[in-house]
């Protein structure tokens, strides 16, 4: 058996794992990442999704040094208009500093291989793709990857595998589950209005819609929509040809985008929410998705777990002056305990979000128009809510 020491072991190959394997290893640390798939395949392309990222996030990644990579490839966000139901009835944010701007909208594809094109170049990054994990043990000084022939030690373990982490399910870390019986229409497509850098959320009757500024090419106007609509709704609307499919989008979005050109991708992804009810194990932490996920209503699910990165490098730069061992307990609650909280209260805050905007009834309509109006014309309370959303 092949025995490999490192200092770090990251499970996970996707953006978040990617994301934490660069900012380690700015801190001269050996980083062995491994995933069960191809990272380095063609299939990246076919990932279509796209990711917003908030100004807090930005600034994290100017501070890495990575932004300047990744600025090429995004899409200001300079307001954000919300509605709940109708057009009369919105709240319009803008950022308060004139600083920078709310966000920027940038395809996973470019994103993911910005940040691999960046960790080949890093020689303190290995990379093993193609390699399941396979069991995991844990001694007093280490803590022991199997994989095939391969023994691989490390001072500590970082779970970035996902929704469904094989990680927490070897371990049996419990988590708070919730399951809607919405699903995600997604589609990009192009469109003959400009979208002047506004994001929309619409809340229908049927689950909020987002509409997200991307890039423009060929002289168009690309727009990355997110519907939360009923599973049923949403798969047949996939189903469906181009021309119905067209004219039911742009009974609920012309608008905003004017007439829709052309569909580039459609997707569907069923909708739930997690979270564990801790962020650490005996010489292991969890970061991303395999930590939390969230109700997209505010898309903050991404932004989320960069602040886990974040947390997790400011956690591990002050143990290594220290002089500690990065696997220790102590190091693994500090970083839960900058983490936890953060996550718990948005796991909350969207899913009872999603709840009151569904909820049909005069009460609650009345309390969301008054909600709504007093939102709009409160100046400090919008800016509060911008600079959370902002991540600042």
């Amino acid at each position: 058996m092949q025995e490999i020491k490192t200092d770090i072991i990251i499970i996970g190959g996707g953006l978040t794992g990617l994301l934490t394997a660069y900012a380690l290893s700015l801190l001269q640390l050996r980083v062995l990442l491994i995933d069960a798939g191809a990272i380095f395949s063609n299939s990246n392309k076919k990932d279509f999704r796209t990711t917003a990222i908030a100004e807090g996030s930005k600034l994290f990644f100017e501070e890495l040094g990575i932004w300047k990579h990744i600025y090429k490839h995004s899409e200001k966000i300079k307001i954000i208009k919300v509605f709940d139901r109708k057009i009369s009835r919105r709240i319009k944010f803008n950022n308060p500093k004139n600083v920078g701007n709310l966000g920027y909208v940038v395809k996973n594809s470019k994103l993911k291989n910005e940040l691999i094109k960046q960790l080949k170049l890093n020689k303190k990054v290995k990379i093993l793709q193609q390699t399941p994990l396979e069991g995991i043990e844990t001694t007093y000084d280490n803590i022991i990857v199997y994989s095939g022939y391969k023994k691989i030690f490390a001072k500590l373990l970082i779970s970035a595998d996902g929704k469904n982490s094989f990680v927490r399910k070897i371990i049996g870390t419990p988590t708070f589950q919730k399951k809607y019986e919405h699903s995600a229409f997604v589609a990009n497509f192009s469109h003959k209005k400009n979208h002047n850098n506004i994001a929309h959320e619409i809340f229908l009757k049927s689950g909020p819609l987002a509409l997200l500024p991307m890039k423009t090419n060929n002289d168009t106007y690309n727009t990355s929509l997110i519907w939360s609509n009923s599973s049923n709704f949403s798969n047949n609307l996939l189903k469906t040809n181009t021309l119905l499919r067209k004219q039911i989008l742009e009974e609920k979005i012309f608008n905003y985008t004017g007439e829709i050109i052309n569909f580039f991708d459609t997707k569907v992804f069923n909708l739930s929410a997690h979270i564990n009810s801790k962020f650490y194990d005996k010489r292991l932490v969890y970061v991303g998705d395999s930590a939390h996920s969230l109700h997209p209503i505010a898309g903050q699910g991404w932004n989320l777990g960069v602040r886990d990165v974040k947390n997790l490098f400011k956690t591990i730069s002050k143990a290594q002056k220290n002089g500690l061992d990065l696997g220790t307990e102590f190091v693994c609650k500090c970083y839960h305990n900058l983490a936890h909280h953060d996550a718990y209260t948005l796991y909350q805050v969207t899913d009872k979000l999603n709840s009151i905007f569904l909820h049909e009834g005069v009460v609650t309509n009345y309390i969301r128009k008054r909600g709504f109006f007093f939102i709009n014309k409160t100046k400090k309370i919008k800016n509060q809510i911008t600079n959370y959303a902002m991540g600042i």
